[in-house]
């Protein structure tokens, strides 16, 4: 059976809000509760068997490279000065490369490289035009033109978990372009029991976790992903579980995350061994 698809419905853009991110979304959570075969071939009930959710974060997280953020940066940037471009472009590789200063990532708050873009773009490019940038990256991910590549095991572990009774969610700020066909290059589309694209991470999580963790029926849950802001601190800051994949640690202000690593595959035995101790 495959991963239901919880389309949402935007009723607004931020003007610089991360792109792809909406401020409001809509989904209806009875879709959520479905029968799935697990890694056993066993049938069991998402809604009632589950022993905790665990969420996946798409970009930076199930979906690695450089090529999307640097095809929205082509687009983007298309509408900049040369010499600010230049600079623009410079800072994206630096970054990207791993050789931008903590403090200048801290002051211009940058967290991906989709910040560096669009801080070089704010007041210079129009939103909408920054917002069709974006869509036509997404729409270069989705014909393949945009290289990534999956973190090494991923299908493996998703089965594992889905083994452990755990629903396995994929909730982005992405729209359902680009997310959908790299799922199915993966060949992971049926290893999650829901997709949920225009996520509006952060501001919609309260919304999120009420309905993942109500789905469950167990209030377990744990959250993955690479971007504090959007996929850590809020799940976090409610009480709940975060594996969080980054290169430093976090700032004295953060609290300290459930997990973390530079890469993901680093913490699969950790996170197995914690979601096991859900059914106890």
């Amino acid at each position: 059976m495959p991963c239901a698809v919880i389309e949402t419905m935007t009723l607004s853009q931020q003007p610089g809000a991360q792109p792809g991110a909406n401020t409001q979304s809509f989904a209806n959570p009875s879709s959520f509760s479905r029968v799935q075969d697990d890694s056993h071939g066993q049938k069991r009930s998402s809604a009632t068997a589950a022993s905790g959710t665990v969420v996946f974060d798409f970009d930076g997280t199930l979906c690695l490279g450089d090529g999307p953020v640097w095809s929205y940066a082509e687009h983007a940037y298309s509408y900049l000065e040369s010499a600010v471009r230049h600079k623009a472009e410079t800072a994206l590789d630096e970054y990207l490369a791993g050789t931008t200063p903590m403090q200048t990532r801290e002051a211009h708050h940058w967290q991906d490289g989709y910040d560096v873009v669009a801080s070089f773009c704010r007041d210079r490019v129009d939103p909408r035009r920054l917002q069709e940038a974006y869509l036509a990256s997404r729409a270069d991910l989705a014909s393949g033109s945009a290289t990534v590549s999956m973190p090494a095991g991923m299908k493996d572990f998703l089965r594992e978990l889905g083994a452990l009774g755990c629903r396995r969610i994929l909730l982005s700020n992405s729209p359902i372009i680009g997310l959908r066909e790299t799922l199915a290059r993966f060949a992971v589309t049926n290893d999650f029991d829901a997709v949920v694209p225009d996520g509006g991470k952060p501001s919609q999580w309260p919304r999120h976790l009420s309905d993942f963790t109500a789905q469950a029926e167990s209030r377990h849950l744990l959250s993955i992903g690479d971007y504090w802001t959007n996929d850590i601190e809020p799940v976090l800051t409610a009480g709940y579980e975060v594996a969080y994949i980054h290169d430093s640690e976090p700032s004295g202000t953060h609290a300290q995350p459930t997990y973390q690593a530079r890469e993901l595959p680093q913490m699969y035995n950790a996170i197995l061994h914690g979601c096991a101790e859900w059914k106890h």
